[in-house]
């Protein structure tokens, strides 16, 4: 695909500053500026793309609607959605736009503290230090004041700077997998959803899924879980939680989605599971289930409700959904560690929210991460690293909501 540009027509037709323009220069000046930009866009380029490269597809602009009516809007074309993080919406706002194709949206997070030690001492530590301000782009590096505005909606106060570089990660990835997987369950209205953005140009905060030397945020370990062939939505808004299917698959799909309400603990309060045939490239609601059935009257800080598709015997796309996310008291989960060669098996005997698996200094990639694990659960790894066994297990550190955990062997 070529694209003639990239918001020049949505800016033009929408942005403050661009309204105060044409409202400076006048309507003739205005007309004149129209003009030249259709003949740019819709003439020039769109001639020269077709003529040399037929075998893609151009479009004017991106955002655009193919000169069929206005740029940026839900109902023709693609859109950039930056009321969430540009505007300050909550993350939840997502959920109100089902666009023919969401090409643009994104929230920021900072990349690893292995990173961030590329470009800073420990007495740079903090959101407010010059350093961290250089390398933050947004507002002319302000920006950080709005990583913790998101973290503090989401989670609490950082109660430290790795804390903060760690809910910055989790706010990411869980922001846009809400995101992604709405867009996914408004098929056939909306057919694409591209987060913005997969990598950087150079070490500090952005919106970036994998950092500067390549580092895996939190966003690019969960993308491959929200965006899976086979697929569970449970989206949570106004007090009830609705239910959706998605299927990539070419193929009808035997399946059975579950419910499951449990509290910190393991305690399990209520389960329903219902057959279903998930239809080929297709999205389906099932349900939408009112906060007092879906939490089994269960104590909002300390209940948790699990969303699942299971296929073949196995849980293929998980969801959890609480009542109160900000204010629940995650226990300390328990974790216990075992190694086996290159193979890390960790075990929680409690709720374990946002898993983050870490070796501080050391260069060790695990093969999922950011993820959450059920009272009694168990998930295997494999890590990535010249390091030795020994190593490994020295340096392991695990975060969760919860802080960072300790961890027995």
């Amino acid at each position: 695909m070529w694209a003639g540009n990239n918001e020049v027509l949505s800016g033009w037709a929408n942005w403050s500053d661009r309204i105060a323009y044409k409202k400076a220069v006048g309507a003739d000046e205005q007309e004149r500026i129209g003009v030249g930009m259709a003949v740019i866009f819709d003439r020039v380029l769109r001639d020269a793309a077709e003529r040399r490269d037929p075998d893609a597809v151009y479009w004017p602009g991106s955002p655009s609607s193919n000169y069929e009516d206005k740029p940026d809007i839900d109902g023709d074309g693609d859109r950039h959605y930056w009321d969430v993080w540009g505007g300050k919406k909550p993350v939840e706002a997502y959920l109100d736009s089902c666009p023919r194709f969401m090409s643009e949206y994104g929230l920021q997070s900072m990349p690893e503290m292995k990173t961030i030690r590329s470009f800073a001492t420990d007495a740079d530590f903090s959101p407010t230090s010059p350093v961290m301000k250089a390398h933050q782009k947004f507002l002319k590096g302000e920006g950080n004041d709005r990583l913790l505005f998101y973290i503090r909606e989401k989670y609490r106060e950082p109660r430290d700077f790795a804390e903060f570089v760690y809910l910055s990660q989790m706010m990411q990835a869980e922001g846009i997998e809400l995101a992604a997987l709405h867009h996914r369950a408004c098929r056939p209205v909306t057919m694409g959803s591209l987060f913005w953005q997969i990598n950087d140009v150079w070490p500090g905060a952005s919106w970036a899924s994998i950092d500067y030397y390549g580092r895996w945020k939190a966003l690019q370990f969960r993308a491959r879980h929200f965006y899976a062939p086979l697929a569970i939505a449970a989206a949570r808004k106004d007090g009830a939680t609705k239910i959706s299917l998605i299927s990539d698959a070419t193929v009808p799909t035997a399946a059975v989605w579950r419910v499951r309400t449990l509290d910190v603990d393991g305690k399990a309060l209520a389960t329903t599971e219902t057959p279903a045939t998930l239809a080929p490239l297709s999205a389906t609601a099932v349900a939408t289930l009112p906060d007092a059935t879906l939490f089994a009257g269960g104590d909002p800080a300390r209940t948790i409700a699990v969303a699942e598709l299971v296929v073949e015997g196995r849980v293929t796309s998980r969801a959890l959904v609480s009542a109160a996310p900000k204010t629940m008291t995650l226990p300390d989960p328990g974790l216990t560690a075992k190694w086996a060669g290159d193979r890390l098996t960790l075990t929680a005997s409690k709720l374990a929210r946002a898993v983050w698996i870490d070796f501080g200094k050391l260069e060790a990639t695990p093969s999922d991460n950011a993820f959450d694990l059920l009272p009694g659960e168990s998930i295997t790894v494999t890590i990535a690293s010249k390091e030795s066994e020994a190593a490994l297990r020295r340096a392991l550190t695990v975060r969760t909501l919860a802080g960072v955990a300790a961890v027995k062997s």
